[in-house]
């Protein structure tokens, strides 16, 4: 045991001298009466204090551990918890946790016990374990822990642990609770932006029992307001409710900037849209999808008739090459259109953002490969591939994965989903440990899911010692056990084939992530049922019950063969229609968040239009919601 605890002891060291071999020297020397710490050793240059002063967390913490080897109990055990509490506020987790393993936890007092169970729960919820944070926080909590955290830290702490482990319900009191005990108005504002998009991500049901229980008036004015914005069909209309609750509530501690965020002010009204022009390929092979995103921006106009000044949509053809679409679009305007929706091919608006003076509102319908592309007037809106890649990995990273495998089809498509997924997670700190693609127009993926799971260099081993042995082995084959997860980018033909496939070779316990893609959008038990416990990542539209949906079932019932087949593009135009209204707000306020058909839409610094996805396994065919998780990059 003793070997043990010094080998890891000198790779902690090690790993701490190797983080400060580019950082300031430090020069400790033994013996002296007059040594700052009271403990038999002199510092001929800084002390941990000063170190701390300057920032030098890492620093300090060296020279508490080498204070502490010389220090005897109980001051040993207080010096070695204050360098791994230096540690994890420095970010070196790992070595914070060896430390924390090689501590004798008899020999810790009860205080010590406390600051041990508060600094291993910072380690679980950085390992992403939020019950075992839990656990260890339920203990730090009814002990005293004002020496060495603030109710502000235990809060943080508690909040993070919450919302990893899907408890938004609890996370969102939390944060309620840490309101008073931070002082920085920029962390307020980020607090409560945080409180009510908790919030809304809640169920009405949900918030209308914490409102009957719930003692604190102020939560209680927090549920109220959320119900006003979850009820709300449109923002605009929602300002006169937010001014009646504000005045309602006059004592709460919401900020302006907030209420802001949630309805449209009158300086963000859009102009009076009188002349709508939509740009769509209506005629070659894109005809298909272009019909269903002008047959769903329609029918959403429509059904606004009568809500007020209803403008006048112009449809322009685009036709079947991309010659022509300057041309196409500075005829909308001559026509006097002062906003333009589309075009949707990518070489068409390619074309529009880099060679056509952006006059008017242009809201073009797919994305730029140039990410960093800003025009005032320009607006992009998408259904991409590559946001739902990366809004997945984030998904399986919060949920506590670490290691991925991926498999993707061959082309350019399976490439670009392969990509934009594994860059992302790799950027959060996941690895990927295997990757293979494979052929779409084929139903056996054996081959490549052998590869996937190493099961093809088991079975060589097998054959190659067969061959050494001269003789015949009994053998079954045997896949890796490194993978977290399996990340599956697929079409519902080939999406409903790879997950029993997977089973077949051992690997059924395995995590299958997967974006939209993999699910036709409409429900078909029989069909999906290899689906089961796959977690697809998509848009409200089609994970939530048609006849629960008036407009979703007009929709189907208008276009029953159509909608089948392009299902999401439907809810696209819809969404295409409603968000001109509130370009503005969205483009002034980058914490607005819009309720859409395709997600909750938002905009960034370049008026990109962002979808955040909604999420559900699959379970007897069919998606079931899953509890939303903290956001990333939200």
């Amino acid at each position: 045991m003793k070997i043990k605890r010094y080998s890891v002891i000198l790779a902690a060291g090690a790993t701490l001298l190797a983080l400060l071999a580019s950082c300031s020297s430090v020069d400790v020397k033994p013996g002296g009466q007059n040594s700052p710490f009271g403990i038999g050793g002199q510092l001929s240059a800084e002390d941990p204090g000063a170190l701390i002063e300057q920032g030098k967390l890492t620093e300090a913490a060296m020279l508490y551990l080498t204070i502490a080897s010389r220090a005897s109990s109980p001051q040993r055990q207080d010096i070695q918890l204050k360098a791994i509490d230096l540690l994890t506020k420095d970010k070196h987790f790992e070595i914070a946790d060896n430390l924390l393993s090689e501590l004798n936890l008899s020999e810790l007092n009860t205080h010590q016990t406390t600051f041990y169970s508060y600094l291993s729960a910072k380690v679980a919820i950085n390992a992403r374990n939020p019950k075992k944070s839990q656990q260890l926080l339920s203990y730090v909590k009814s002990e005293d822990y004002s020496s060495f955290a603030s109710k502000a830290d235990i809060l943080r702490l508690s909040i993070a642990t919450y919302e990893l482990g899907s408890d938004p319900k609890s996370a969102i009191l939390e944060r309620i609770a840490l309101e008073s005990e931070i002082p920085s108005e920029d962390e307020i504002l980020l607090n409560q932006q945080a409180i009510i998009r908790g919030l809304l991500t809640l169920d009405s049901t949900i918030l209308q029992n914490i409102v009957q229980t719930e003692p604190d008036s102020i939560v209680r004015a927090w549920i109220d307001l959320s119900l006003l914005v979850k009820n709300s069909k449109n923002p605009f209309r929602l300002g006169d409710q937010l001014k009646a609750w504000k005045e309602q509530n006059p004592q709460h501690p919401i900020r302006q900037l907030l209420i802001a965020s949630l309805a449209p002010q009158l300086e963000d009204e859009p102009p009076k849209l009188e002349n709508i022009a939509l740009l769509l390929p209506l005629s070659g092979n894109f005809s298909g999808p272009a019909t269903a995103i002008r047959d769903g921006f329609l029918a959403n106009y429509y059904a606004q008739i009568n809500v007020g000044n209803t403008p006048t949509v112009r449809i322009y053809d685009t036709g079947k090459t991309d010659s022509n679409i300057l041309t196409i679009y500075q005829k909308a305007i001559d026509n006097g259109a002062n906003i333009v929706v589309g075009p949707l091919k990518k070489q068409a608006i390619n074309e529009i953002a880099l060679n056509a003076n952006h006059n008017v509102p242009t809201l073009v319908l797919n994305q730029l490969d140039d990410p960093d592309f800003y025009s005032k007037n320009f607006y992009q809106f998408s259904l991409s591939p590559e946001d739902e890649a990366v809004q997945i990995a984030q998904r399986a990273w919060l949920d506590g994965h670490n290691r991925a495998a991926i498999i993707f089809p061959d082309g350019r498509w399976g490439k670009r989903v392969s990509k934009a997924f594994q860059d992302e997670w790799e950027k959060l700190g996941g690895e990927t440990v295997t990757e293979t693609d494979y052929q779409s127009k084929k139903n056996d993926f054996s081959a490549p899911i052998k590869s996937l799971l190493a099961i093809d260099k088991s079975t060589q081993r097998q054959r190659d010692l067969s061959k050494l042995l001269r003789t015949r082995l009994k053998f079954e084959a045997r896949r890796r056990q490194d993978i977290d997860f399996v990340f599956m980018a697929a079409f519902p033909k080939q999406a409903r084939l790879i997950p029993p496939q997977l089973k077949f070779f051992h690997a059924a316990k395995i995590p299958i992530y997967a974006t939209s893609h993999s699910f036709s959008g409409r429900i078909n038990r029989k069909k999906d049922r290899d689906l089961d416990s796959v977690i697809i990542g998509d848009m409200p539209w089609t994970l939530s019950k048609a006849k629960n949906d008036n407009y979703k079932t007009q929709i189907y019932r208008t276009w029953p063969n159509e909608s089948r087949k392009f299902n999401r593009l439907y809810a696209f135009g819809t969404d295409a229609y409603n968000i001109l209204h509130y370009l503005n707000w969205l483009r002034a306020n980058k914490q607005s968040r819009l309720q859409g058909t395709t997600g909750e839409l938002r905009m960034n610094e370049y008026n990109q239009v962002m979808r955040k996805l909604s999420w559900a396994v699959f379970n007897r065919g069919k998606p079931s919601l899953l509890p939303a998780t903290a956001a990333l990059n939200n």
